[in-house]
Order: structure tokens, then sequence, then C-alpha cells
């Protein structure tokens, strides 16, 4: 995060911009595990300094929790009592924790796994063609990071979108509607509720945190040090239509 700062240029206040917005989200997410009904920006930026750039208000809980999904063909879909989800890309990568040239600010693990979910999904542009992202910001800077690692955002200019307001629940790419890993942390499911929370947007069934007119968006995972990245991409129509 240091040298994300370093490299970027950014103000510090990035991630107080981004805790204040995914636990606002959260108030809307019942599911969520934080809900701070008087969380303001100057209470962020007020708490604890726990390690530089990182202040308490910017990091995860650790919670209990889980999480499980419903994999089917078309003809399991067909059957289903509500619309489905479909499945337009998904893959994992992984890479060493350490080795000589790791790039810790936009991990290749995560350029690549992005860029073979795009290419299933027949993705060009994905801040123009994905409607919205359920990334894992597990601390409050891993925002404007992922957002140029998987492709929103030339290197360098990710913070930029978050401190403009696009990745608001009201912003041309809103980005953790429910709250994120920031507001619900049960170790071992938070990857995998990220996927489901991406399903149930383009299913127009995530409540008040639902983003209008949500058609394809992404799931996004990643642990070990930022060492395995897994993602999907689903959208309200199937393949290919």
């Amino acid at each position: 995060m240091r040298a994300y700062i370093r490299r970027s240029g950014a103000p510090d206040t990035i991630g107080a911009l981004v805790a204040h917005k995914d636990r606002r989200n959260a108030l809307k997410n019942p599911y969520a595990h934080l809900h701070e009904q008087d969380i303001t920006l100057e209470k962020v930026m007020a708490s604890p300094m726990l390690w530089d750039p990182i202040r308490y208000s910017e990091t995860c809980p650790s919670s209990d929790g889980a999480c499980a999904l419903v994999l089917t063909d078309r003809a399991g879909a067909a059957r289903a009592p509500r619309p489905p989800a479909w499945m337009l890309g998904g893959a994992m990568r992984s890479e060493p924790t350490l080795f000589a040239g790791k790039d810790f600010v936009s991990p290749r693990a995560g350029r690549d796994c992005a860029a073979d979910v795009y290419r299933q999904a027949g993705i060009t542009d994905p801040r123009r063609e994905i409607d919205a992202a359920e990334l894992y910001v597990p601390f409050s800077w891993y925002e404007p990071m992922w957002l140029e690692n998987l492709g929103f955002a030339e290197p360098g200019e990710g913070w930029k979108l978050t401190e403009s307001g696009v990745t608001g629940l009201d912003g041309d790419l809103p980005v953790n509607m429910s709250g994120g890993v920031l507001s619900t942390n049960p170790i071992g499911a938070s990857g995998l509720i990220r996927f489901a929370e991406a399903a149930l947007q383009v299913r127009g069934q995530a409540g008040e945190h639902q983003v209008d007119g949500a058609r394809k968006v992404l799931g996004h995972a990643y642990g070990g040090g930022s060492q395995f990245f897994a993602m999907w991409l689903v959208g309200s129509e199937p393949p290919g239509s």
C-alpha cells in the first residue's frame, strides 16, 4: 500500500473514502456483519492508526458465517423458480508469495486471471462493459490497487475513480455494493460471498444495495499474500445473447 501511494501519488485520504463508502453500503445489507449507523468520514479519519497508512476503521472485521452457491446447466436454469445468474467467464491463477520482481501493487496472477475471464466473456473494455464489481478489499487501499490490476483504470489512476465517486453505489462503476470484506469477513467464505453478491446483482435480488440495470457484474477473490486469485463474471442474460 505504501508502494502504491508512492507510485501513484494518491492523497492519503483515499483509504478513508473507501472505508466510509463500504461501511455506508453495509447499512443497506441486512447480512453485513458491521452496521455502524453513525459512521462518518471524520470518524474513519480519526480512528487509531494501526500501521501506516491503515487506520483501525479501514480494516476488515473477523467473524463467522457461510455462503453457498448452486451451479447448474441450462436445463437446471430453466427449472429454477427465480432468474439465474449466467456465468460468462471464470478463472483462477496463482503465483509464489515471494519471488524476484514480484509486483505487490499489481500482481501478475491477478492481471492474468482477469484477462482470462474477460476473454471468455468477450469483454474488451471492462470499465465500460462491466456494470459493477464485488472486489476483495480487506484493507481500504486495495480498492484503487485492484481497480488498476483488473483493468478498470490505468496504472496510477485507480484512486481517482474512488475520489471522484465513480465507485459509489450511485456511481458509474459501483464497487462493493454489499459493504464488502470491510464490513463482512467470515474467514474462508469472504471470497465466495463476492461471487454470490455479484450473482444477486444480475438477478435483481440485492435488495437495498441493488444497482439499477446491473447486467454484468464481476466477483473477485484473492488470498495468500496476493498469491491466489479467483474471479468470475456473471450476467443477466446467457452467453452469446
